[in-house]
Parts: structure tokens; C-alpha cells; sequence
């Protein structure tokens, strides 16, 4: 499908923060799929907007497929970093995959709205479109809509249906972030799907050397499970709380390489930072 993209591009992708960027030898490697855990009392949203932000501003293509907030959390959090992701949208260079609002209204009547029965692909019940009604245009047909998450192959045939309009080439990039398998996890009839999904996804980011993040709540999830997707992925982080050893009212978020494919030198690597109104401060 893409076969000739990143060819010329540059070989990794930034997250636009030096300290962590350097920590990982210069970023997350184009064509590998890179899990970042969080859990209770920490927040890798800044994180992943960031790796989003810093790939728009590398001329990269972006999809951001969500299965905890809508659009409007991440417009917020894009603007944090000094983007636009409305005209971003407009201009093709960003997809944003909505598997929250669409997913909620499974079961519900669909008397005044679309039918639902693809699984993707549509506008969820009373959505808008055109204009929003205060003169700013609707991007909500742009929207790629994922209605059910019981079926983790659904995830990556939106993923690829999403980016059909990337023209190859050797210096265009693909990266994107998936928010999150624990979503998909407690939807999924049985783990065995949770793992082909993350297998083809691997396979898809590999072949069209797209650089993708999958997140995951770590504490939501039993040990052996987590070990396992570990196991699957090209390379790991985990965000934790620490304390501020400035101010003891204050919580830092430390993030930690627990594995990265190829660099064994990376494992234990750690940067801490401070999170504030969305933005990233090294700490």
C-alpha cells in the first residue's frame, strides 16, 4: 500500500523533547511499534501529543485513534503545542479516528441518525455537518467513526482506510498513536484477538515503515498479560509517578525505557518531567 514511504525520510521519530530524545538514542525507529504504560496518578497524553506535534512539524502524516476522548480533549492539547489540528485535518495531514463516541452508541436507536452496521467509516448518531452553526467548518465527515470494539481487526482496517489518501513517496513518513488497548482489551471477546491485533499492526507499521505508540493503563491489567504484550512490541516506556524532591506537594512524571528492540544499551534509561497546562517541562 505504501511501499516506498520514509524511504529518505529521517530513520526515527522525535517526540520534540530533547532529554527524552536523547535518552532514546534519537527517537522511536521508523517501521516499529513502541507501547508506553501509565497507571493510576500519571498521564502520557502530553507525551503522545507531543510525538504527534513534533511529526506534523516534520511534514510526517498522522492518524490519532482514540478510545477514551473526543476530538475536542486533543484539539485542546494539540493547541498546547502550537497547533492547529482543525487545518491540520483540513490539509490531510492529520487523521483523527474516533472509537469513543462512535463505540457509545452501540445498542442505542439509530432512528435519527446512520446506520451503523460497518463498524467504521460514519458519523455517530446527530452528528453535524457542514458547519458547526457559528460559521467554523465541521470536520466530523472527515472523521473516520470505529461503533464497536469488540473487534480489534476493525481497529487496524480503519488505521489503513484512513491513510488511502497518503500518495507514496520517498521522503513522506507515517506515524500515529493508538489511545487505548485497555479499551480494546476489555472489549475483546478473548485475549488471542488482543494479540493479532497487535501482531497485524506490528506487520503494517513494519511494511509501510509507519511508526506507531500503543498505550495502555498497566494497572488495569494482570501482570502476565502485560509481560506478554511487552514481549510483542518493538520497544517499551513507563510513566510514573515520583516525587518533586523540590516541593513534596508536588508529583513529577518519570519515564522509563523497560526494553527497546536492537539497543539493549537503552533498558533503565530514565527522564523525569513536570506536566503543566498540557505542555512538558523537563524536571
Amino acid at each position: 500500500m505504501f511501499g516506498n514511504i520514509g524511504g529518505a525520510a529521517s530513520q526515527t521519530c522525535k517526540f520534540g523533547l530533547p532529554t527524552l530524545d536523547e535518552v532514546l538514542g534519537g527517537g522511536i525507529p521508523r517501521g516499529q511499534t513502541w507501547l508506553i504504560e501509565d497507571q493510576i496518578g500519571t498521564d502520557y497524553n502530553p507525551l503522545v501529543i507531543s510525538f504527534l506535534a513534533n511529526g506534523l512539524q516534520s511534514s510526517d502524516y498522522i492518524y490519532l485513534l482514540s478510545t477514551e476522548q473526543n476530538f475536542e480533549y486533543y484539539k485542546a492539547r494539540f493547541q498546547a503545542f502550537g497547533i492547529n489540528p482543525i487545518m491540520q485535518i483540513q490539509a490531510n495531514r492529520l487523521k483523527f479516528i474516533d472509537a469513543f463516541t462512535g463505540n457509545y452508541q452501540v445498542g442505542l436507536s439509530m432512528s435519527s441518525g446512520g446506520d451503523y452496521s460497518s463498524g467504521y467509516g460514519q458519523q455517530p448518531f446527530g452528528a453535524p455537518s457542514g458547519f458547526d452553526g457559528m460559521g467554523a467548518p465541521d470536520i466530523s465527515e472527515t472523521i473516520e467513526y470505529i461503533s464497536d470494539l469488540t473487534q480489534p481487526r476493525e481497529i487496524n482496517e480503519a488505521v489503513r482506510r484512513s491513510l488511502l489518501h497518503v500518495k507514496e513517496g520517498p521522503a513522506i513518513g507515517i506515524r500515529g498513536v493508538v489511545l487505548s488497548l485497555s479499551s480494546i482489551i476489555h472489549a475483546s471477546e478473548n485475549f488471542k484477538e488482543v494479540f493479532t491485533f497487535i501482531q497485524n499492526k506490528r506487520a503494517m507499521d513494519n511494511i509501510n515503515k509507519m511508526s506507531s505508540i500503543i498505550t495502555i493503563h498497566a494497572d488495569a491489567h494482570e501482570p502476565i498479560l502485560l509481560r506478554g504484550i511487552e514481549h510483542q512490541m518493538d520497544g517499551v516506556l513507563r510513566v510514573t509517578p515520583v516525587q518533586d524532591p523540590n516541593n513534596p506537594n508536588e508529583t513529577l512524571q518519570m519515564v522509563e525505557v523497560i526494553h527497546a528492540k536492537g539497543k539493549a544499551e537503552l533498558t533503565g534509561r530514565k527522564v523525569v518531567f513536570r506536566f503543566s497546562s498540557g505542555r512538558i517541562i523537563p524536571a
